[in-house]
């Protein structure tokens, strides 16, 4: 197999700034350096300008964008969208009917020194797009002490109540949090309409097995009791995690519905890392990655230090998964984890469970933070919002 071009060319642009695997880097290195890249490799010369001159001057129509930053309409409209499926900008109807377009970046909560910190930065120091805590759409909540949930609504869903889609992080359990995922949650907000709830549980070394599975059921628990007088309707409710958050997300519907607290209309499972014992043919075919190897794997479950075959951590090994709900799980086609998700979804059939497995050929560990820069992650993306749609609100 080969990577897609542009995934291809995006990995050589990474390793060109010394981005080779995680497990070189220190904990804390991996933290503040691992998964905050996504998205910045998105933004080109005209997309800085157009996100800088948003977030400054508020909102602003397609003619007075265009004409401000001397991009011709006809490069303008993709870009665009773009930003607007990435996260950076959002899409409202102007009074006349026309397009407006205003940033979705707020300084309060970025710290990250990329082009997305830097712009944030920009806009926080701005007259024009300072916003008090939470009337962007965006709520923090405490579950347990160090353990927060981030509530994504739709800016104009005023206090509707809305279907949720409840979303673990990525990151091996040591990296990752609310933040770096951030973008992308809001994309699925944009892509939906539903509301996102985010789980910022606590990570290892400092925090090891089983605190992020106990977290992320606490915080699942929190969205069902609470949920109702947060505008998110835990009735239409569906189940989203990116990675080792993929274990952590069926393991925790898996406890609920076992415990009979909560139904999952939908578990969408992003290139599933659901083994820590690395047995699969995937994890010597692709032992380099790109991007995460085996070897980063391998350093990152050493941390966590969950028990072998421990269900919780490695669902692929749970004993019985009869009753789980019905899953989506994309896989990257060149990942070391690529077998976990082909090997889960036929346990899923085999306990009688409805399974939909993509193929996302081409495609590296993580591709779908990497939009809009890889065109295989804005598909993926829009994918997963129509399926988490016909899931949660069917017609």
């Amino acid at each position: 197999m080969e990577l897609d071009p542009q995934a291809a060319a995006l990995v050589a642009l990474l390793r060109s700034k010394g981005v080779v695997n995680v497990s070189q880097l220190t904990v804390a290195g991996a933290r503040r350096e691992g998964l905050h890249l996504a998205g910045t490799w998105a933004l080109d010369d005209d997309s800085v300008a157009i996100v800088s001159h948003v977030s400054r001057l508020g909102r602003m129509s397609e003619s007075n964008l265009a004409a401000i930053s001397d991009i011709v309409e006809s490069r303008l409209q993709p870009l665009l969208e773009n930003l607007r499926f990435a996260g950076y900008l959002r899409r409202r109807e102007g009074p006349r009917g026309d397009t407006l377009w205003e940033a979705m970046l707020s300084g309060r909560r970025r710290s990250s020194p990329d082009v997305t910190g830097a712009l944030a930065s920009l806009a926080a120091d701005s007259e024009v797009n300072t916003t008090p805590s939470g009337s962007d759409g965006v709520r923090d909540h405490q579950v347990l002490p160090g353990v927060e949930v981030r509530v994504y609504r739709p800016v104009d869903a005023g206090e509707a109540l809305l279907p949720v889609v409840f979303f673990v992080h990525g990151g091996g359990y040591v990296t990752g949090s609310i933040e770096s995922y951030n973008e992308f949650c809001l994309s699925m907000v944009e892509l939906t309409g539903f509301a996102v709830v985010s789980v910022g549980y606590r990570l290892a070394p400092e925090h090891r097995f089983p605190t992020a599975y106990t977290d992320t059921v606490a915080a699942l628990h929190w969205l069902v009791e609470q949920g109702a007088s947060h505008g998110l309707d835990a009735h239409r409710l569906a189940a989203m995690g990116d990675s080792a958050g993929a274990a952590l997300c069926t393991s925790a519907i898996l406890t609920a519905h076992r415990e009979g607290w909560a139904r999952i209309a939908l578990q969408v499972l992003l290139y599933p890392a659901l083994d820590t014992e690395r047995s699969l043919p995937s994890y010597q075919t692709f032992a380099d990655g790109p991007l995460v190897s085996a070897a980063d794997m391998e350093w990152f479950y050493q941390h966590y230090a969950a028990p072998p075959r421990e269900w919780t951590s490695s669902p692929i090994h749970a004993p019985d998964l009869s009753g789980s709900p019905p899953a989506l799980i994309l896989a990257a086609s060149i990942d070391p984890m690529h077998d976990d998700g082909v090997v889960y979804a036929q346990r899923l059939r085999d306990a009688g469970v409805e399974v939909q497995h993509v193929e996302c050929d081409g495609m590296f560990h993580g591709f779908i933070l990497f939009s809009p820069a890889l065109d295989g992650a804005n598909r993926a993306r829009k994918y997963v919002a129509a399926e988490l749609q016909r899931a949660l609100n069917p017609r």
